[in-house]
């Protein structure tokens, strides 16, 4: 699953993978491929709603705010 979001002229996309036991969102930038950032959650659900909340963020989520959102 992924998603994007619009940072100046930069695309970032956020994908919900199965990592192990658990789920990952990551995002990715869409020009190289970089992983700027991964969390993992305990269940699929969990994964979802974050990513969601990622989604509609206003401003682009970075690994500090990735983190504040997660709590």
């Amino acid at each position: 699953m992924s998603a994007e979001l619009q940072s100046n002229s930069e695309v970032i996309e956020i994908h919900i993978a199965a990592q192990r036991s658990r789920t990952a969102v990551r995002a990715v930038r869409r020009t190289d491929r970089q992983l700027l950032w991964q969390l993992l959650f305990d269940t699929a659900e969990e994964a979802l709603k974050f990513a969601t909340n990622c989604r509609a963020s206003a401003e682009p989520v970075t690994a500090h705010k990735a983190c504040e959102l997660a709590g």
